[in-house]
């Protein structure tokens, strides 16, 4: 038997998800090819780039489901399994297929974020700090707020940058500790060695 739903998924309000034809019929072509024709597909937001969600999506076969997942049933009877972090951020959401790779994507109405704190880093970053960081050809991103502390990744031009650890500590750092007294920390998540120039080079192992 499959994992079932935790008590707090469960009696936690289930997002609406729908699917265009094409996404059923894609859908539909990936599960007869891995031969797992009663497969639900699993939807998450992994995490924002550039002013979009980033998502996982993995066909889910009978017994593979995560405990905790909210289960809900879609169109065409494909079933949705969402992870309870991101139910919110994708009510609402259609899924949809690139017309000439056939990928799944993911039509969302949401706002990046929900939560005050977070909506108001993302708009210190999307008007103040990008702006300048694009002269160098760089991005900064929102990854996450949590307990005080926020997570950021480093795109484009700052990414192996070797200036980007002077970056973060005298631009994003301060502008964010300074506007938001609430958070004490700023932390790079960025794998600076898939850089263009990586300011070092990663440990051989």
């Amino acid at each position: 038997m499959g994992a079932r739903p935790s008590q707090e998924a469960q009696h936690m309000q289930q997002p609406r998800i729908g699917a265009t034809a094409f996404a059923l019929t894609r859908i539909e072509e990936v599960r007869a090819n891995r031969r797992s024709p009663d497969a639900g597909i699993r939807v998450a937001v992994t995490g924002r780039a550039e002013g979009h969600f980033v998502y996982d999506m993995q066909l889910v076969p009978s017994g593979g489901e995560h405990p905790g997942d909210l289960v809900v049933e879609g169109p065409g009877g494909v079933v949705f399994h969402v992870p309870l972090a991101s139910a919110a951020y994708l009510d609402g959401a259609t899924l949809d297929a690139d017309p000439e790779t056939g990928a799944l994507t993911v039509d969302n109405p949401n706002p990046l974020w929900l939560e005050p704190l977070a909506q108001d880093v993302q708009r210190l970053i999307d008007l103040e700090i990008n702006p300048a960081v694009a002269q160098h050809g760089g991005h900064i991103d929102l990854l996450d707020v949590a307990e005080g502390v926020a997570y950021v990744h480093m795109g484009g031009g700052c990414q192996g940058c070797g200036m980007a650890s002077v970056t973060l500590a005298q631009g994003v750092r301060t502008a964010i500790l300074d506007r938001f007294p609430e958070i004490t920390d700023v932390r790079d998540t960025t794998d600076h060695a898939q850089g263009a120039n990586p300011y070092y080079q990663a440990s051989k192992k």
